[in-house]
């Protein structure tokens, strides 16, 4: 794990305020009646490399969030931002929705630690990846529509008749949070 630095924070500010657009919520969320959202999502990745960074509360950022990145790690193009501070969740402009069927499991994948509030050091992971990537999530929202919890799967998207094979895994809330990672990752 290595502590909060300026360049990170700096990333998780360019990510939560311009690196992806507020993504609504389906009409039955946005009146009430589910508290959830579910999605399955084909993102395009650079550099063939994925970043995923989940923290729980911060003092430091005054917030708990998940990013997934892809690129260089020092300039990410985001694919997705989730954050205990701004409603819904972020998208980056390389993902769009897909119609299939990720099954939400951290099987066979390896703990990069967990993180509770309060904690000012998260793991970041980095990974190798396929050119397009499949992002499983399902997000828990309050009633001021501000994620409260997250359970994000990412898998490669393989060719026509070939499997899928775990990247990462998070299990987020602003209380705790875990991120799990495949032997094509590295944790820091």
């Amino acid at each position: 794990m290595k502590a909060l630095g300026f360049a990170v924070v700096t990333a998780l500010a360019v990510a939560l305020s311009g690196g992806w657009s507020p993504t609504a919520l389906s009409a039955a969320e946005a009146h009430g009646t589910a508290t959830q959202a579910r999605r399955t999502l084909s993102c395009t990745t650079e550099q063939r490399a994925l970043q995923l960074w989940a923290f729980a509360a911060n003092p430091t950022i005054g917030s708990a969030g998940v990013t997934i990145s892809t690129g260089d790690p020092n300039q990410p193009t985001s694919l997705l931002g989730v954050s205990s501070q701004q409603q819904h969740y972020g998208l980056g402009s390389r993902c769009h929705s897909l119609v299939r069927h990720v099954v939400l499991s951290r099987r066979g994948l390896a703990s990069a630690g967990v993180v509770h509030a309060g904690d000012v050091r998260s793991p970041t992971v980095y990974c190798a990846a396929t050119p397009r990537v499949l992002i499983r999530l399902l997000i828990s929202y309050s009633a001021s529509e501000k994620p409260v919890s997250a359970t994000i799967e990412v898998v490669t998207q393989p060719k026509p008749n070939r499997k899928s094979k775990r990247i990462g895994f998070v299990q987020w809330s602003p209380k705790r949070s875990v991120t799990y990672y495949s032997s094509a990752c590295t944790s820091q």
